[in-house]
């Protein structure tokens, strides 16, 4: 369950300060309202939601899309009226791509403390890769990982602590890794989502810095 399923104020204003000086273009279907955008640093407020992240982002019928250098990152974006007829944006949790090569979800390759949990045979598996629709576990044997597929009692367990329900099926085997897609409710996705974002944010802090020059 995620308790903060939004960016908090001060995160908002970190993004209005990041993209202050560039270009924000707002695209509602074919007609797109543009100026020339600076190289890297774009915003583009759209209804059009990729078909690859669509059901990562749920129900979102209108997106934010922030482009940090070779990232795009896709924030659900929602409007809300105050008592007084004023609308006000709310951000939810982005989607990072990684668009340097063939456009994907952003993978965060060192998994550290990421554990998925089979209740039915009692047993724990390391995640060595992760990103917000499938990641690489250690294969014990593969009469192991049959059973694990076949459990319906799974769980994915962050370094934080949060955990979610997840139904994985196989992808390949590689170098005795178990590479799996899972899906996961709304709610669990978000809370992914958002343990995915803030280790991208510090990972690649100088990226995210030098908006700001």
């Amino acid at each position: 369950m995620v308790d903060e399923p939004y960016l908090s104020v001060e995160e908002l204003a970190c993004f209005s300060e990041l993209f202050a000086p560039t270009c924000v273009s707002a695209t509602f279907g074919p007609d797109c309202l543009t100026e020339e955008p600076l190289v890297n640093h774009v915003l583009t407020v759209t209804t059009e939601v990729p078909q690859a992240i669509a059901s990562i982002l749920g129900k979102a019928k209108l997106t934010l899309l922030a482009e940090v250098g070779p990232y795009k990152l896709w924030f659900p974006l929602r409007m809300k009226v105050d008592d007084f007829g004023q609308l006000h944006p709310t951000l939810g949790v982005p989607e990072v791509l990684d668009a340097s090569g063939e456009e994907r979800s952003w993978r965060l390759t060192k998994a550290e403390n990421v554990w998925i949990f089979d209740h039915d045979q009692g047993e724990q598996w390391s995640v060595v890769s992760l990103s917000s629709s499938g990641m690489a576990i250690k294969a014990k044997s593969q009469q192991q990982f049959e059973l694990l597929l076949d459990s319906k009692d799974v769980q994915l367990q962050l370094p934080d602590g949060e955990t979610m329900h997840v139904d994985i099926e196989p992808v390949r085997n590689v170098n005795g890794l178990a590479i799996v897609r899972f899906r996961a409710e709304a709610e669990e996705r978000e809370a992914l989502r958002q343990f995915l974002f803030n280790r991208h944010r510090s990972l690649h802090a100088k990226l995210y810095a030098s908006l700001r020059e």
